[in-house]
């Protein structure tokens, strides 16, 4: 049996600002007559000031750092999972990797540091590549990290979208966060990760995807959403199922399931393409929070975690499937079964770590 590896630390990085979906669509030019709101299900998001992406990510790694029994200089890799390239006012960058920056500041003087870069599936794309490595014996343990500063696109779109059904749109439902997990190798078969699998239907990368402006300044998120759903809703299904299949479950043997954190409402079509594709009803096992963060993009699943354990839904030893859609499109799905990390989270965050 393949070696599995588990989450043994779990950081997250939220700016404190909260801002209104009605706040941010008082802002734009020409505000859309849509009520943005009730057709996402999302009410407010976090927005970062005076920091970056970078900044996110660094701050979601010491985070992780602070309650791992890892100290950063043990640790053999750095993957840095970030859409997000938005290190400066007004500037983009590629280079330095954001996982060399990351590095810099946390002091991994020994890691081995790259980007992986997947669009919304690059967090579970990151502990996909270090699972290899582990199992491989490269390395022991590693870190994938996310700093999303997602709202620049937002208020891209503010100044730019015209009408109801501006292609924009959707850049209105971000908001920002960092993420980090440490993972290494689980010495019990019982806990970690039992599937984790991705698939990319290429043909598919014009429904949703970025680019700069042509009419000013920062980029853009154009999001063919019809589209998008259709397709998603047509595959994901198989592909759900397959991962139970390869897992050893059926729904019943599932706890929670952690879709990706678009919008309340595509979770509500996602349930229902599931359910009709199995033929049966589906048990209320699906976590939302969209309401709360809007869509953090890479950070989404490890947000949801995060929130859920706090408050008390996520518990020790319970089995958890995570569900991925990005830009591409790319489909993923993780099976995991958490060991003591909801335990440790709790008592770290309340300060008995």
């Amino acid at each position: 049996m393949p070696l599995k590896i588990k989450i043994e630390s779990l950081g997250i990085h939220l700016p404190e600002k909260v801002l209104t979906t009605e706040d941010l669509l008082s802002v734009c030019r020409s505000r859309p007559r849509v009520d943005l709101e009730k057709v996402t299900g999302i009410a407010q998001r976090r927005v970062a000031v005076d920091e970056y992406a970078a900044d996110l990510a660094v701050g979601a790694a010491r985070r992780a750092l602070a309650m791992s029994r890892y100290a950063a200089e043990d640790l053999d890799a750095v993957v840095c999972t970030s859409i997000s390239k938005h290190h400066r006012p007004d500037e983009f960058s590629f280079e330095p990797a954001t996982a060399v920056l990351v590095r810099r500041a946390i002091g991994a003087k020994k890691a081995l540091v790259f980007d992986v870069v997947n669009a919304c599936a690059g967090l579970l794309n990151g502990i996909w590549v270090l699972q290899g490595l582990i199992r491989s014996g490269a390395i022991r343990r590693g870190m994938v990290v996310s700093g999303e500063q997602n709202m620049p696109l937002a208020w891209t779109a503010t100044r730019e979208v015209r009408h109801s059904l501006d292609r924009q749109l959707a850049a209105l439902t971000l908001g920002d966060c960092g993420a980090a997990v440490i993972v290494d190798a689980s010495p019990d078969e019982k806990h970690g990760f039992h599937w984790l699998d991705l698939v990319t239907g290429a043909r598919h990368d014009h429904f949703c995807y970025s680019k700069p402006s042509a009419r000013g300044k920062g980029g853009i998120l154009i999001t063919k959403a019809r589209g998008l759903q259709i397709e998603g809703n047509r595959n994901f299904p198989a592909y759900l199922k397959q991962a139970l299949d390869g897992t050893g479950w059926d729904l019943n043997d599932v706890h929670h399931i952690i879709p990706h954190q678009v919008s309340t409402r595509a979770i509500r079509q996602g349930i229902r393409a599931v359910g009709r594709f199995m033929g049966c009803d589906l048990p209320d096992v699906f976590l939302c929070h969209a309401e709360t963060y809007g869509n953090t993009t890479t950070a989404s699943h490890l947000l949801a975690l995060h929130d859920f354990m706090l408050k008390g839904r996520i518990r020790s030893g319970q089995n958890v499937l995570l569900v991925s859609g990005a830009s591409g499109i790319v489909i993923s799905h993780a099976t995991f079964t958490l060991d003591d990390l909801p335990e440790r989270y709790l008592s770290h965050v309340n300060g008995g770590a």
